[in-house]
């Protein structure tokens, strides 16, 4: 296992998992108040359908006398009184109609509207019909008599009944108001206690962290004297004693000096690490200069080190005819992509190509380093930028460079990513924040 995934970023790790959570209990808590909505919603509307059947059963028992009255030569003023009635509050929200055989009307009482182009069905339909609007719900129905208990029912006219549906809808907006205020309490009760949760729970992990960050601070600073003594004591070596095979003059220069590298590199993540921690105190050490010029004194002192395997360095565009302006620390900027071009110098083929391509827009700097090498498989692409990651499909290189490449892109507002990684043409993508313009 890479020692990058033994030492992970708590805050971000914390941030994922109040998200995934949050996002989770959002999810039921939505999946709740649908079910409850709906089945009050239901249930609401049979309560309606159930005060509509009763009404019916009463509105369809009076059409006897109804049109038996209306029968008559002076029935049909019997319902037509003079004098002005006042209609209870209760009648404006329903209306109950009794029709005739010939589907006409014979009295109506409530005020209830009714939608327009609602239209009579035919007597000699036998089933009740429901009909539905926004504003209330309607039952018709036929009305069949029986003259005598051996006789087939006839029909004797229908009924229709309507009720406003205004008292529904306005417990049903109530509940829907509870309930979103109630999602909201609970959305937010629930990040407050996940968050004390998480804090809590995170509060070890945080202080291994840093413990952690302390100790490779520590020991990196404390190796370099051990290490600089010993290479100092090397150097001291006689040319004559150099050269005797038993002693190994040269395995211990390169592997001192490669040691030496690594403690600079575990130094360095630490400190980027504290800096990142607290941006203030890397945001005073800011200055303002040209990536180009950066990038073409970096190539300048790696040309002859790529001309030994015959390795040609492009940079594009020109930098005589194009700046890119930065403001970042230059010696971090230089580092990173001193990292990045030594890791396409080593994993290139001789006789092979090496680009650094920069492009800007209005507010970024993008910047690809490209090489010809064997490529990145897909699966690794997050890896290998873990400490000391090595891949086991190419027995490739492991260290710190790439981790400390994308350490520092991001401690100054950026990242580093793999952009394509197929055999012939590997492109590590750098985004930088574009340095604001001088008024």
């Amino acid at each position: 296992m890479a020692i990058g995934s033994l030492h992970p970023d708590p805050l971000r790790l914390k941030r994922r998992l109040v998200r995934q959570g949050g996002g989770f209990a959002l999810l039921l808590l939505c999946a709740f108040a649908g079910s409850l909505y709906w089945k009050v919603a239901q249930l609401r509307q049979e309560d309606q359908r159930t005060e509509l059947r009763q009404l019916m059963a009463a509105a369809a028992s009076q059409l006897p006398l109804i049109a038996h009255e209306t029968s008559e030569a002076a029935g049909a003023r019997k319902f037509q009184p003079k004098a002005e009635l006042i209609a209870a509050p209760a009648l404006l929200e329903q209306r109950i109609q009794w029709f005739g055989l010939g589907g006409e009307l014979l009295l109506e009482q409530g005020k209830l509207q009714l939608p327009t182009g609602t239209t009579t069905p035919s007597p000699s339909r036998a089933e009740p019909q429901w009909q539905q609007w926004p504003g209330g719900i309607s039952l018709w129905q036929p009305v069949l008599v029986r003259p005598s208990p051996e006789a087939t029912p006839q029909a004797l006219g229908s009924v229709r009944v309507a009720l406003s549906d205004r008292a529904a809808q306005a417990d049903l907006r109530r509940l829907r108001s509870g309930l979103l205020l109630g999602g909201i309490v609970t959305v937010v009760a629930a990040l407050l206690v996940g968050r004390r949760m998480l804090n809590a729970a995170f509060w070890p992990l945080q202080q291994q962290v840093r413990a952690l960050e302390r100790f490779t601070a520590d020991a990196s600073h404390e190796l370099r004297h051990p290490l600089s003594a010993l290479r100092a004591l090397l150097a001291a070596v006689p040319e004559e004693l150099r050269q005797q095979p038993e002693l190994g003059w040269r395995e211990l220069n390169q592997l001192t000096a490669q040691l030496g590298e690594l403690v600079d590199d575990l130094l360095l993540l630490a400190r980027e690490r504290q800096e990142i921690t607290s941006p203030s105190a890397s945001a005073r050490n800011l200055e303002r200069f040209d990536l180009m010029e950066l990038l073409e004194d970096l190539i300048r002192c790696y040309s002859a080190q790529a001309s030994e395997r015959s390795i040609q360095l492009n940079l594009s565009p020109d930098p005589a005819s194009f700046r890119a302006p930065i403001e970042a620390r230059s010696d971090q900027i230089l580092r990173l992509f001193t990292n990045l071009l030594l890791n396409a110098l080593r994993h290139s083929p001789e006789s092979g190509q090496v680009g650094i391509e920069v492009h800007a827009s209005a507010r970024r700097l993008t910047v690809q380093v490209i090489d010809a090498g064997p490529g990145i498989p897909s699966h690794a692409h997050e890896q290998v930028f873990e400490r000391f990651w090595r891949s086991s499909d190419q027995g490739g290189h492991s260290g710190l460079g790439l981790a400390i490449a994308r350490s520092i892109a991001r401690s100054h507002g950026g990242d580093l990513s793999v952009l394509t990684a197929e055999p012939g043409r590997c492109v590590l993508q750098v985004l930088l924040p574009m340095a604001p313009q001088s008024s």
